[in-house]
């Protein structure tokens, strides 16, 4: 009996691991949305489970979607970045948006690590990452931002150091101000970094 206990344990085990890694290896789909493309209105879950549009959150300046996760550490290095440009953006009339689309954070580690960290922007679950599929989104943090008629005007990092004493370059913070004016982005797509979208495949 035991022995038989131990085998399928380390069979449960190796099933686990072979989930894992199909989402690790998970290919990213194209984005749909090209820079100065519209993006559609797209459904994701509330925390709560409830589905919600993202033209709900629309601001009248434009809206800000970064991909977030709860267990990265790099994402979790701009938690505190994260919070200071929401906070700023949302009283300048943008939306913000953090998404979750790793299949292995549950809304309610979610939650708990939204109100642990002081992430006050809404965040919503994208349920089997079909909007991270539609955009293309590869890793978190990873920032598109939009303008007042969710055109694409930004996509890419945050800044360009995960570590804040380092950063040089401030992107997604300009493009936001370029947004907020009016004026073109003029450096309009950077390379984002931080961890894989834990992604469930699909066929």
């Amino acid at each position: 009996m035991r022995k038989a206990i131990v085998v399928l344990g380390a069979a449960a085990l190796a099933a686990a691991v072979l989930v894992w890694a199909r989402q690790a290896s998970a290919p990213v789909p194209a984005s749909q949305v090209a820079l100065g493309g519209k993006v559609s209105d797209l459904s994701l879950a509330k925390l709560s489970g409830e589905l919600a549009s993202l033209y709900l959150f629309a601001g009248p300046r434009g809206t800000l979607v970064i991909f977030v996760a709860t267990r990265c550490p790099v994402s979790n290095d701009y938690n505190q970045r994260m919070a200071e440009l929401a906070r700023e953006y949302a009283a300048r009339g943008f939306g913000i948006v953090g998404i979750n689309s790793n299949n292995s954070e549950p809304a309610g580690e979610v939650a708990h690590h939204a109100s642990e960290k002081g992430l006050g922007f809404t965040i919503l679950k994208d349920p089997e990452n079909r909007v991270a599929d539609y955009l293309g989104a590869s890793v978190t943090p990873e920032a598109y931002l939009f303008d007042a008629t969710w055109t694409l005007r930004y996509h890419g990092r945050i800044d360009d150091s995960r570590n804040a004493s380092k950063i040089s370059a401030r992107d997604l913070r300009a493009a936001l101000d370029a947004v907020e004016a009016g004026r073109p982005v003029r450096v309009a797509e950077t390379k984002a970094f931080g961890c894989t979208i834990k992604r469930v495949p699909h066929a």
